[in-house]
């Protein structure tokens, strides 16, 4: 079997599970065979050999359950960077990037900014706001020591420098202020209709569910974080497209000024912030 058969067998079985089956078939053979996606172009009638093969029908199988293509991959692009990823972290997402260009432009104008990353993950976040800024200094923590493990992997990557502590949300920082504090933290309510049933089964659930309706972590955020802010500084969360009068008026009841909202990519209110 070729290249392009493969891709066109790929395709085929994806119907069922995938909006971009194509796509995915053409990233499942690239990674089978190690190749760029340049290369498939270039030479469709390259033949797979028996590992090739065997890999290229192992990682069709997982897509064809739902696994997500990160997991299958191990990486995943944002803010046009490459992340390690697995089935410990939650997958980097395209309406994230907000968050981060959100935080870039409130920290435009200070010298030296100091950034907590609240819930890292892969150091997504965290690392592309030190790899715009790379005069801040940026800590990040996560309860998980395996998920700080990943991030540090990242970090290294792409040479970024961030201190990472391990840490239930502000637990573990001591005697510090920041300047902004960022966090996409688990929101999504476990009986939530709009939550992807694949989603649900590959990711991680402790970085999607939180109770009291996906408010608790935000809750805790929001009431916690202004005790570690600089007296001009800021806190801004993601939170569910659903959420965002919910999470106005607890900035609101914590006593924070200028509360925002912003909308993401798809005009979903995705990220809201305050100002001690």
């Amino acid at each position: 079997m070729n290249a392009q058969q493969a891709v066109e067998l790929a395709t085929a079985k994806l119907l069922q599970t995938s909006d971009s089956g194509n796509l995915d078939a053409r990233i499942i053979v690239c990674h089978a065979c190690k190749i760029h996606q340049t290369t498939l172009i270039a030479h469709p009638e390259l033949e797979l050999n028996d590992e090739q093969n065997n890999l290229f029908n192992a990682y069709l199988e997982r897509r064809i359950q739902g696994e997500p293509l990160a997991y299958i991959t191990g990486y995943k692009e944002f803010w046009s960077l490459d992340f390690f990823v697995n089935e410990h972290v939650l997958i980097p997402r395209p309406e994230t990037e907000l968050l981060v260009d959100l935080t870039l432009n409130a920290i435009s104008n200070i010298q030296a900014p100091r950034v907590l990353d609240l819930g890292t993950g892969s150091g997504a976040i965290a690392i592309a706001i030190a790899k715009e800024r790379p005069d801040s200094k940026v800590v990040a923590t996560d309860i998980d020591a395996s998920v700080l493990e990943i991030a540090k992997q990242n970090a290294e990557k792409h040479e970024i420098k961030i201190e990472f502590i391990q840490s239930d949300w502000f637990a573990n920082i001591v005697n510090n202020k920041f300047d902004m504090i960022v966090s996409n933290p688990p929101y999504v309510n476990e009986d939530d209709p709009h939550l992807d049933k694949y989603v649900y089964q590959f990711e991680p659930k402790k970085a999607l569910i939180s109770k009291q309706n996906g408010l608790e972590a935000l809750s805790t955020i929001t009431t916690q974080a202004i005790n570690y802010l600089n007296q001009s500084g800021a806190l801004i969360v993601e939170h569910g497209f659903q959420q965002a009068e919910s999470v106005s008026r607890l900035f609101r009841k914590n006593k924070y000024n200028h509360v925002q909202s912003y909308k993401d990519i798809s005009d979903h209110i995705r990220c809201t912030s305050g100002c001690r």
